[in-house]
């Protein structure tokens, strides 16, 4: 049941409200909360706090799945990784704990299938044969499966980091058209699984990423429009290409974003360098004409589109904001879906 608190929150935005992000920690204990650019709530869940050395994966209506990295994730016992699907309008009985598939994997994926009418888990391993092997998690089964075309040449991107040679892999598709969106760097093109027929593509990229600029991590979805952002050092901005005809896959440059902002007004923190200035921007999310972003070191910021302003979002203050330092290991945002009906999904959905 639905808290009244959370209802409220969920409840009370419009149609021109920002957005509903994620906030993370994952210092020992996870700590998650919502914002929306005015207020943050913390998920009291006690079952959490049980929960240790989780990442996000994602969320998908109103559910938020988190999984485990490191030597933590492996389950000696039955040979499968435990990962965690999160309620965070309940108090006490929130979590549920999913094993991973036979053989492991790692989750990429999580998304509401619009036939089954359920939400479901995307994991990857490497297989034999040197090709990707993929598996689905189905909620309503609560079973893993082989996807209908269960090899493929590639997988979404792994990133290391140095400290401790910790990796994690491109686990934020973008969602549209009833498919997942991976950016693959090793060929540049965009990776595509379709959630019905369950098959795998790639797609050419609307630009040629080159030494003068850099692809952003993830690809986004405005409107259900797929999303290329492609940050110009040279220049300062960031170009944002629109998917405006799926079918024909045909992209449009739409919006060019200025970072040429005031360093006095938007001052960069203490560990910022100069090195990695347009590297920390982060896409969180867009919604109509705003675009949300973090930019590391610098703070979280709304970008009207249709206007080319830029404002600041307050976050509350925590003791863990010194793991802000360590973003996308330590701590993280990402947009929040909420719960939505089945009318209400399906008049988003475009047709094409």
């Amino acid at each position: 049941m639905i808290s009244k608190m959370w209802k409220m929150l969920i409840s009370s935005f419009g149609c021109e409200s920002r957005p509903l992000i994620i906030r993370y920690y994952r210092k020992e204990h996870v700590r998650v909360s919502i914002i929306d650019g005015n207020s943050e709530k913390e998920c009291r869940s006690r079952a959490l706090e049980s929960v240790k050395f989780c990442y996000v994966v994602g969320s998908c209506n109103g559910l938020i799945l988190l999984s485990k990295t490191g030597m933590d994730l492996y389950d000696v016992d039955n040979h499968s990784n435990k990962h965690v699907v999160l309620n965070p309008n309940s108090k006490n009985r929130g979590v549920t704990i999913i094993n991973g598939p036979s053989g492991g994997g790692t989750l990429c994926g999580f998304f509401f299938h619009p036939k089954a009418k359920e939400c479901r888990i995307l994991s990857v391993r490497q297989s034999n044969n040197n090709q990707f092997e993929y598996h689905l998690y189905l909620f309503e089964q609560k079973r893993w499966r082989s996807t209908k075309k269960l090899y493929f040449s590639y997988r979404p991107d792994i990133r290391q980091r140095s400290l401790n040679f910790e990796t994690r892999i491109d686990d934020h598709p973008a969602i549209a058209n009833d498919a997942l969106h991976w950016y693959i760097s090793v060929v540049g093109e965009i990776m595509v699984f379709n959630m019905i027929t369950e098959d795998f593509s790639t797609k050419p990229c609307p630009v040629v990423v080159g030494k003068g600029g850099c692809h952003l991590q993830h690809l986004s979805v405005k409107d259900n429009q797929l999303c290329f952002c492609y940050v110009d050092r040279e220049d300062q901005s960031m170009d944002i290409w629109i998917l405006e005809n799926y079918t024909k896959w045909s992209w449009v440059r739409k919006y060019v974003v200025h970072l040429d902002w005031d360093l006095n007004k938007y001052a960069p923190g203490e560990n910022f360098l100069t090195a990695d200035f347009f590297s920390g921007v982060k896409v969180i999310c867009i919604q109509k004409n705003e675009l949300v972003l973090f930019w590391v070191h610098r703070g979280m910021f709304s970008y009207r589109l249709d206007k080319n302003t830029v404002k600041r979002i307050r976050l509350r203050k925590s003791h863990m904001d010194w793991l802000m330092r360590d973003y996308d290991w330590l701590c993280g945002f990402q947009a929040y879906h909420p719960f939505q009906s089945i009318n209400e999904r399906e008049s988003k959905r475009e047709i094409v």
